[in-house]
Parts: C-alpha cells; structure tokens; sequence
C-alpha cells in the first residue's frame, strides 16, 4: 500500500509534464492554423503573397514540433520527449532574447516562462526515464 502511493506520488509530475506536452503541441499547432488560414491577421501591415510565403515557412516547421509534442507524450516515451523539450527551451532562449534585444521586456515574459516550463518538463520526464523499469530494459543497473 505505502509503496503504492510513493509511485503514484512521484508519477503525476510525469503526467503533468506529458498533459503540458499535448497542451503545447495543440497551441503550436492552432496557432500554425491561424497563421496559414488568415496570416494578414496574424502579421499585421503585411500584404497577403509574402505573409502567407512565411506563415508556411514557419508553420511548417512549428506543425512539426506540435506533432512531435502531441505523438511523443501520447505514447509515453519520456526520453525523447524531454529533448523536444529542451530543445523548445533553446527556441523560447532565443525569443526572450531577441525581445530584449528589441527593447520589448514585456513580450519577453511568455516566451522566458514557457522555457521555464520547457526545462521544468524535460527534467521531470528525464528523471521518470531513468527510473521507469522499460527505460532499464527492467532491471536496474548494479553500480559494477
């Protein structure tokens, strides 16, 4: 019964960063939606030819990272979702810089707390792949 509740206490930070996953593959994926749907809103000022030449640019690769979000968390393979996960944490490093580097420290905050979520998630997920006993191929190392 103890150890029960011990595993089922250390496994929702494991659920909480997958469900975050799923969370962040959808908004990366809606929002790739809008961006080809309707990118002269999306990108105010622009006219709607090279609006939609890099609403389709960016989409197409940030569609891909909502995927990998989604797929990855759905089927439980925490390892490699913690490095999509890091590896958005680099893209939201860059972000919050070139906010900064504009002089726009308000519009850096989403971007620097999403990294922060990002590597919260990624330690979570590596740490839950270095217990879970399919990540050992069921047994755990000796220390030899």
């Amino acid at each position: 019964m103890i150890a029960s509740v011990a595993t089922g206490n250390r496994m929702w930070p494991d659920r909480l960063a997958r469900a975050f996953a799923i969370l962040r593959g959808a908004m990366l994926i809606v929002f790739c939606g809008f961006l080809i749907v309707a990118p002269e809103k999306a990108m105010p000022g622009s006219s709607i030819e090279p609006a939609r030449t890099l609403a389709l640019i960016f989409a197409s690769r940030t569609i891909l990272l909502g995927i990998a979000f989604v797929v990855l968390a759905i089927r439980c393979r925490p390892k490699a979702l913690a490095w999509v996960f890091l590896a958005d944490a680099t893209l939201q490093l860059f972000d919050t810089g070139m906010a900064l580097a504009m002089n726009k420290g308000v519009v850096a905050v989403l971007p620097a707390a999403l990294g922060a979520l990002d590597v919260w998630a990624a330690l979570v997920l590596l740490r839950a792949a270095r217990v879970s006993p399919e990540s050992s191929g069921g047994h755990r190392p000796t220390g030899h």
